[in-house]
């Protein structure tokens, strides 16, 4: 059974609206497409309306590409911008840094964990902003964060050994498990996230990591 999320349908197709009368989940049945979303609209009881899902029009085209999406989470809705989750992987952001307003800004992440985690296929971080941008500047055609570019063909991908690796220095809490040494960073491998295009980070080894990854 195919179930559209209302209100945190795909940010590349739709805009994040406040509009109360569309929150919630919509079951489609086996068939997910457009007619089966008006259907099942009707039959709700909630007063949400194509009209007001997709007030600029061309709602067929927009229903088709999220059906023909393969993961009913998108990554970008766990967190809400992809300037927060690409500040987030960069190693930056009031979450890594553990601002004052901690508990806030953890708190979606938080729900998502809690609630809907455990039963979520949760897609590549992949966003409309960055279509453009990587097409013309060597990093492929596609949506991918600089750091997590998974496309074999493009000219700067950067997950070319099918391997995903994020390493913490520190922790909120106390439970933070060294497990890693890390000796040193080439840093002009990665100028996108780090905004340096040639350098070297060398540690002691005597600094304490936790590296969680996998690979495919």
């Amino acid at each position: 059974m195919t179930k559209i999320s209302i209100s945190a349908l795909t940010m590349a197709l739709l805009i994040r609206r406040s509009d109360a009368v569309c929150e919630g989940d919509i079951s489609l049945g086996s068939t997910c497409d457009l007619a089966a979303l008006e259907a099942a609209l009707s039959t709700s009881g909630s007063t949400c309306t194509i009209d007001l899902l997709f007030p600029d029009g061309d709602a067929a085209t927009a229903v088709q590409e999220l059906c023909e999406y393969d993961a009913p989470t998108q990554f970008v809705e766990i967190q809400g911008t992809y300037q927060l989750d690409q500040r987030s992987m960069n190693g930056g952001g009031d979450v890594k840094d553990g601002e004052n307003t901690f508990d806030i800004d953890v708190a979606r992440v938080k729900r998502f964990i809690d609630n809907e985690m455990n039963d979520q296929v949760i897609a590549w971080p992949e966003y409309a902003q960055k279509e453009e941008y990587n097409a013309a500047n060597g990093y492929g055609d596609n949506g991918y964060m600089p750091n997590f570019n998974i496309d074999p063909d493009a000219e700067k991908g950067s997950c070319k050994l099918n391997t995903a690796m994020c390493c913490f220095v520190e922790s909120q809490f106390d439970a933070f498990v060294d497990n890693s040494d890390i000796c040193r960073h080439d840093l002009s491998k990665s100028p996108q996230s780090n905004h340096i295009k040639s350098a070297w980070s060398v540690f002691s080894g005597d600094e304490s990591s936790h590296c969680v990854g996998f690979t495919w």
